[in-house]
């Protein structure tokens, strides 16, 4: 029986090219395929779904990259239907997720709907500056919490207090409205929110392209910072 103070299993390293799929299919809603490259990967490092979304963190070869979790392109691109579909896999089996044996990724993973990029924002941070209100609800009902502060120290409702996108302002209003111990967004003002939309303009709408032969695929993603 595995001690107590045993160190936890290492996550699987998803390769570049597995990488590559997960986000890619997560940014563009190919919603069957996700569910392919995540069924492959489980049978590949023998380990449940949530351990492979906690392990498919946007980072490259130096340890750069936007650092986002799969979470953040559906919610930015309002797909909620992916977004479900993450959030579902969130979710270890009770006694998986408390047993000794457990990896620390299955243990943690609930906790990504609230993993920050290298920008410090969060899913909940993407879909509200986006207009997403039916994104923000599913996000806040898997525990999101609109009081994390990004690097600029701006939090999700006050991003979306002051972005341009239509449905923002709704986004924020519902937050303060539905989120327990919310009175107002936080936030350093800028001027007229200048900065906050560059973030949000900076994301544009994917482009995705096939080659010739229809084997490869590339992507113009959606990154807020």
């Amino acid at each position: 029986m595995p001690s107590a103070n045993a160190a936890a299993p290492p996550l699987p390293t998803p390769t570049p090219d597995e990488l590559d799929d997960l986000i890619y299919f997560s940014r563009v809603g190919d919603l069957d395929s996700l569910k392919e490259v995540v069924t492959n990967l489980c049978a590949t490092h023998s380990c449940p779904p949530s351990v492979i979304v906690a392990s498919a963190i946007d980072v490259d070869e130096d340890g750069l990259g936007s650092q986002s979790s799969l979470l953040h392109y559906p919610a930015a691109n309002g797909n909620l239907e992916i977004v479900k579909y993450i959030l579902g896999l969130l979710t270890p089996s009770d006694a998986l997720g408390s047993s000794v044996g457990a990896t620390t990724a299955d243990k943690s993973a609930p906790s990504l709907v609230n993993h920050k990029n290298v920008n410090g924002n969060t899913p909940l941070h993407w879909a509200g500056m986006n207009g997403h209100l039916e994104v923000v609800k599913a996000l806040v009902g898997a525990g999101a919490d609109p009081g994390i502060a990004n690097a600029a120290g701006r939090d999700a409702v006050f991003e979306s207090e002051i972005s341009a996108k239509e449905g923002a302002s709704e986004c924020a209003e519902w937050m303060l409205k539905e989120c327990e111990g919310l009175e107002k967004g936080v936030g350093v003002g800028h001027e007229e929110g200048e900065a906050a939309q560059e973030d949000v303009d900076s994301m544009g709408q994917e482009e995705a392209s096939t080659s010739e032969n229809g084997t490869a695929h590339t992507a113009t993603a959606e990154k807020a910072t």
